[in-house]
């Protein structure tokens, strides 16, 4: 008997579609999926297009239609530094060859910009400098180090500030942009020259530019110049450790079902993390350092909450990436397991940020284990690239602070070593986490919680486990003040607190 035909139909679900099935295009999913227990992303609407961009098609270089510009330089040595510039911006450390939205407006404003192009003739001799002389030496720019090309850099960045307070003061739509793209290479410029502070207060300003854009009577900010701010306030809170963001979405919109392109994935985790991050600083912390044993009820709920919404993200992020066929394309690969790196240490922060327990870490040996494993591919992926070949400081989170999470908060001995390891052999290039550095106050953390143990047969005692390292770095000594701080006598008890040198 033949099969009854059926009317053909472009609007049903990707599910449904990639069964041969017809789609019964209920809203938001259509029964045909709900009742096998499979994903349904909702029927599409007949006037929608092919998606343009998605997790397989990127922008590079070569895509990319750059306006013809003429611009005029003082000599024929600034006109190397911003080549120098333009050639390096275009290699994305986390994926070479794709250009991410933030550095595309950034080569058009390098065309465009006289403060732009100051602050990318800045920054370039500098990274010159460092590629030269393999290191920069330590401290502010007010402690002259007696290089040559250092000054040099520090004049021509003297230059750059000046171009920008200018442009500041221009007050349009356009001039904030182009001053929030030179921020962005004054962070870069700040951190390799280790002047941490200055940085965070560079910081600082630009995203209190970009909140006061937010009210209604003022300009809207280019969504890819503040989508790159979310990214180094992100950084910010995780690395400096005593902020919270000050970017958090407004409202939780449900996780889609599938995600359009990676940066959608991206921004949305980004989002998770955030409120993840505020939660766990701001809220959580009194109970987990201060008030241990008591959690109301209702901050319970708002982690589970938390946790749920992670737990929502990560299939929608699988089958997303599964269904734009990006598996076999390498470009995208470092940044994917970038992604499910935060992914996990989002998820475990999230579970654990309101126990005062640190044997609460131990139920997470299978996720350290996938960390590892992703970082390890990572790691030998960046010691094949060319040294120098990323300019300034990569936007997207490292794995130097997962590393040092393993290093400190895991306790089986091999995995814990794997990841110091790990950390001992990263090149400088996440500016202000140094993986040789934060590998040494982890290795001492691991043998003052290992000493007099049988490891294999006992493991480590929550009262010999350390809850938290303080630390600061003295760069122009090459040692580290560490302070540690554990409870010997329990959860209720006191806290037992002492400080020492690391040698790096």
């Amino acid at each position: 008997m033949a099969r009854k035909t059926h009317t053909k139909s472009r609007t049903g679900c990707r599910t449904c579609k990639s069964r041969r099935i017809r789609c019964d295009e209920t809203w938001p999913s259509c029964k045909r999926c709900t009742t096998t227990g499979r994903r349904c992303d909702g029927p599409s609407k007949a006037t929608t297009t092919t998606i343009a961009v998605s997790f397989a098609n990127v922008m590079t270089i070569s895509t990319m239609q750059m306006q013809p510009a003429r611009l005029t330089y003082g000599s024929e040595q600034e006109a190397s530094y911003v080549r120098y510039f333009l050639d390096h911006i275009s290699y994305n450390a986390s994926c070479p060859s794709i250009l991410l939205p933030c550095q595309i407006l950034m080569i058009q404003a390098v065309h465009e910009d006289t403060a732009v192009r100051r602050c990318a003739i800045a920054i370039s001799v500098l990274m010159q400098e460092k590629n030269a002389n393999h290191q920069f030496p330590a401290g502010p720019p007010s402690c002259p180090p007696g290089r040559g090309g250092y000054m040099f850099a520090l004049k021509k960045y003297g230059r750059a500030l000046s171009c920008l307070q200018q442009l500041v003061s221009h007050r349009d739509r356009r001039s904030v942009e182009a001053a929030l793209l030179c921020g962005i290479i004054c962070i870069w410029f700040e951190i390799l020259i280790k002047d941490y502070l200055t940085a965070l207060s560079h910081l600082e300003r630009c995203l209190n530019i970009i909140l006061v854009s937010r009210t209604p009577d003022r300009g809207k900010i280019n969504t890819d110049i503040e989508d790159a701010y979310v990214k180094l306030d992100m950084q910010a809170a995780v690395y400096v450790g005593v902020r919270s963001p000050a970017f958090l979405a407004e409202g939780m919109k449900p996780i889609p079902y599938i995600f359009e392109t990676f940066e959608d994935a991206e921004k949305t985790l980004i989002e998770e993390y955030g409120r993840i991050i505020h939660f766990a600083s701001k809220i959580a912390a009194p109970h987990r350092y201060h008030q241990p044993g008591w959690i109301p009820l209702e901050l319970l709920a708002h982690a589970q909450m938390l946790q749920k919404r992670l737990e929502q993200w990560n299939p929608a992020f699988n089958y997303s990436y599964s269904c734009q066929k990006a598996e076999g394309n390498r470009q995208m690969t470092p940044r994917v397991s970038l992604v499910l790196i935060q992914y996990h240490v989002a998820a475990i922060t999230a579970s654990t940020c309101l126990y005062s327990e640190e044997t609460i870490y131990d139920r997470f040996l299978s996720v350290f284990g996938r960390i590892i494993r992703l970082a390890d591919k990572l790691v030998s992926w960046w010691h094949d690239q060319l040294s120098g070949s990323t300019l300034g400081v990569p936007l997207d989170m490292g794995i130097v602070h997962p590393l040092y999470m393993i290093a400190t908060k895991c306790r089986t001995t091999s995995v814990r070593q794997k990841a110091i390891d790990m950390l001992f052999s990263m090149r400088n290039n996440e500016g202000v986490w140094e993986g040789p550095i934060v590998a040494s106050v982890a290795r001492r953390a691991k043998d003052i919680e290992e000493e007099g143990l049988d490891i294999e047969v006992d493991g480590v005692p929550e009262f010999r486990r350390i809850h938290v390292i303080g630390f600061h770095i003295a760069h122009e000594l090459s040692q580290v003040h560490v302070e540690f701080r554990r409870r010997s006598n329990g959860m209720d008890g006191e806290w037992e607190e002492w400080k020492e040198i690391v040698s790096y």
